[in-house]
């Protein structure tokens, strides 16, 4: 949040009073930055390698500019066949605190060597898709083989004149990038040459494929770059025909200053002679000058870099009539992105089945969302791309870049300098000049989601035909038996719309008329969610294409799993159908644990919550409504019935959240539910997670009766009424980890897991700093890996690696 203040004030420091054409530029850059930031995905997985039959588990976290993003509530996530294009697998999650997670479930029977998975919001569609969440993930079965080469992998090399073009008799630094058919970093050696075959240059690559060179370009005169691969195989590349004339930008950065260097032609034309300079960040206007090349045709300058924080800053170069010359980008690394957290391991034991304790502690009062994974280690991410080179670095660039997480472990001169040839070989390019300068806005094709939908329209009468005023009565039902109440308002055309509602699975609606039931019969009501129904297949992406290397000791650990998962497979099913003729002893559970188990899910699962039975509560059931019925039972807890607005409820000083089957509502909805209706009631103490803006006054959870409990409940749905069947979110499912201190059957089947344990969300605050995780090893584990990766409410990020062996 401080971020957006410092930006703002970097326009007023460097702002020059100049033309409408600078008005208009500079204010469509900040009215993009306001009305339509865009947003970026890092997927946090549980492993780097699945076999066939497994569970891709996943955690998304979602940024818009420097902070979690408050703009999306649906995440749309899709396992692509790279082959084909088919989308394989779809899900939909909902997003709570600019995160969410979920999992896909690999089939026996899966062929294929990878699988692409997408992830996206639907307000990510409506700009360049280039930049939507795309990973390849690599599938091993017993019988894989380690990846070879073809014969014909041929090696491209490209050049990217520094801010884009070469300009005549002008000094030119020209960055150059080499890569194999894959994607992958070559390292070339070469000569330029020019018409004549006069050697004019000399180049190597310095990293990754990259390097870069000085040339002076003549008029008129083509250039051709002579080179070599690493194979020492032999080619010849014609470099970009150079501009007659023009202007350069030049950026050379340093740790606490980035300096510029502008050159214009000596012949230039009247509108090379006064050029303009800006910058942005974040979709926001940091930098702008006016530069003055009348008399001279050099000039340059500095931009302090201590108000400005880390990220890519785009600088662009247009003569005096706004029209873009030259445009370079550069990554300023201030290292502020991160926030301070440990994970300490208290009981280690790497024998087989033994018991492992650890603990992360975070020691910041600001409240925090984790992920961990833990694995074995030849399976686990190698941290190639994390949190923070996602969401620094390549969630805001075009291209691929390799091993992006290199360029925030050690920060010196050498990975400075590095960093920028990256930033010199790939494309940000989140503007469209001449858009700006028409004052021409996006086209909003997909607008901003609210979770859920129970919307539609009604066919086959004519809105004339149908009283004024009239709403749709619709029961919603869960497969647990749950129900929820609506009236539809229908408008003018027949239709209706209630959103921002949250429900898992399928579930049915029943519905009637309110004003004429015998409209029923004549009538048909089209119930849908509201969400995007997403594509069948998708255009093939040459990145697709670029392989996951599998290195010895991951391909020979993965085929291992898969071929003792294959053996052991019927061992588990017959102890399964045994298990379901044993009668089990086990520690009775309270009524209160039970009823958790039943009704809560995800955020709302445990936490530190005083809960309510309802169901066995004797004195429930004389309570007015479930108000009265919590007054005085929850310390700090303060309930206003006679409030101007209907009652009020908060603590701490602030207003508490309220959930109806873990969906917001407002108090008014919640006092009119008759207290038989309710089986279970969890307050959250402050501050609850699951609630929007974090929850500063904690939460009140209220669940209405299903399953067994509904045989209890008074309510019933009218006889008479049209049923529909309605999608939701993707169903939830619990990571499974086994409890070796407890006896079972299952136990005697070998354990091959690689995955030991996931916990998409660990949650800290300034009264919870530390979380104990408890976690059973395999039966072939003898290197453990911890991963642990997450954001602050401020938009600080962290990954943690820890090894136990």
């Amino acid at each position: 949040m401080k971020y957006a203040s410092i930006l703002f004030t970097l326009c007023i420091v460097f702002f020059v009073p100049r033309l409408a054409h600078a008005q208009q530029i500079d204010s469509m850059i900040n009215v993009y930055g306001e009305r339509y930031p865009q947003e970026k995905v890092h997927i946090h997985f549980d492993k780097a390698l699945y076999n066939p039959g497994e569970t891709i588990w996943f955690k998304a976290y979602l940024f818009s500019g420097l902070l979690p993003s408050p703009i999306s509530k649906n995440f749309y996530t899709e396992l692509i066949d790279p082959a084909t294009g088919k989308v394989l697998q779809r899900k939909l999650t909902p997003i709570f605190e600019a995160s969410t997670a979920g999992y896909f479930d690999l089939p026996l029977t899966m062929t294929n060597s990878s699988v692409i998975f997408r992830a996206y919001t639907t307000w990510m569609l409506n700009f360049d898709t280039a930049f939507v969440y795309s990973k390849n993930i690599r599938i091993v079965n017993k019988n894989t083989v380690a990846d070879k080469k073809p014969a014909d992998n041929k090696t491209v090399l490209k050049f990217f004149p520094e801010g884009g073009d070469m300009v005549a008799e002008l000094s030119n630094p020209i960055a150059f990038k080499a890569v194999d058919s894959y994607g992958l970093p070559v390292y070339v050696k070469g000569v330029v040459k020019d018409a004549k075959g006069k050697q004019v240059a000399a180049f190597n690559s310095v990293h990754d494929g990259m390097g870069k060179f000085d040339l002076e370009p003549q008029a008129n005169t083509t250039y051709t770059a002579e080179w070599q691969d690493e194979k020492g195989k032999s080619y010849k590349t014609d470099l970009p025909v150079a501009r007659p004339n023009g202007a350069l930008l030049q950026l050379i950065g340093s740790e606490k200053m980035q300096s510029f260097i502008i050159k214009r032609s000596t012949n230039a034309t009247p509108e090379l002679q006064k050029l303009y300079l800006v910058g942005n960040m974040y979709q926001q206007v940091v930098y702008k000058a006016t530069i003055n090349l009348s008399s001279n045709f050099m000039t340059s300058g500095t931009i302090p870099l201590t108000e400005l924080p880390s990220g890519i800053l785009e600088m662009t170069l247009f003569n005096s009539n706004w029209q873009p010359l030259a445009e370079r980008i550069v990554f300023i690394n201030k290292e502020d992105y991160v926030f301070d957290a440990a994970i300490n391991v208290g009981t280690k034991n790497v024998n087989k089945r033994g018991k492992n304790l650890i603990t992360i502690e975070v020691p910041d009062t600001l409240r925090s969302n984790l992920s961990v994974a833990i694995t074995d280690v030849a399976m686990a991410d190698k941290g190639e791309d994390n949190i923070i080179s996602r969401l620094m670095l390549t969630g805001d660039i075009k291209g691929t870049v390799n091993e992006p997480s290199y360029y925030f472990n050690v920060v010196d001169d050498s990975t400075r300098y590095y960093l920028d040839l990256v930033m010199m070989t790939n494309g940000w390019r989140r503007f469209k000049w001449q858009d700006l300068a028409a004052g021409k806005l996006p086209t909003i094709k997909y607008p901003r989601d609210n979770y859920l939908a129970l919307q539609g329209e009604v066919m086959g009468v004519p809105p004339s035909q149908i009283p004024a005023g009239s709403s749709i009565n619709a029961f919603v039902e869960g497969k647990d038996s749950s129900r929820q109440f609506f009236s539809l308002p229908l408008d003018g055309h027949a239709r209706f719309r209630e959103g921002g509602l949250i429900f898992f699975d399928t579930v049915r609606v029943y519905y009637q008329f309110n004003k004429d039931k015998r409209l029923t019969e004549r009538a048909v009501v089209n119930f849908n969610n509201g969400t995007w129904k997403g594509q069948s297949t998708l255009p093939l992406d040459s990145a697709w294409r670029i392989p996951v290397p599998l290195d010895t000791s991951a391909l020979n650990r993965s085929r291992f799993i898969a071929a003792e998962a294959e053996r052991i497979r019927p061992e588990i099913a017959r102890q399964i159908k045994t298990l379901e003729a044993v009668t089990v002893k086990a520690k009775v559970r309270s009524a209160k644990d039970l009823m958790d188990d039943k009704y809560a899910r995800g955020l709302f699962a445990g936490g530190d919550a005083i809960s309510f039975d309802m169901v066995n509560d004797p004195f429930a059931q004389s309570a007015q409504n479930i108000f009265q019925y919590l007054q005085g039972r929850v310390a700090g807890l303060q309930i206003n019935m006679n409030g101007p607005n209907g009652p009020s409820v908060s603590w701490r000083q602030s207003n508490t959240s309220l959930f109806l089957d873990e969906m917001p509502v407002d108090a008014n909805m919640i006092q009119n539910i008759p207290v038989t209706d309710i089986a279970y009631v969890k307050a959250f103490r402050p501050p609850f997670f699951g609630a929007s803006g974090g929850g500063s006054g904690g939460a009140i959870a209220i669940y209405t009766r299903k399953g067994n409990d509904a045989a209890k409940n008074t309510a019933s749905i009218p006889g008479g009424m049209e049923k529909n069947l309605l999608a939701g979110y993707a169903s939830l499912k619990e990571f499974y980890q086994p409890d070796y201190s407890k006896e079972s059957a299952l136990h005697d089947v070998p354990d091959v897991r690689t995955t030991l344990y996931w916990a998409p969300y660990l949650l800290t605050d300034k009264a919870n700093r530390r979380v104990t995780v408890q976690f059973y090893n395999n039966d072939v584990t003898k290197r453990i890996k911890i991963i642990m990766e997450g954001m602050n409410e401020e938009g600080r990020l962290t990954r943690i690696e820890k090894l136990i062996e």
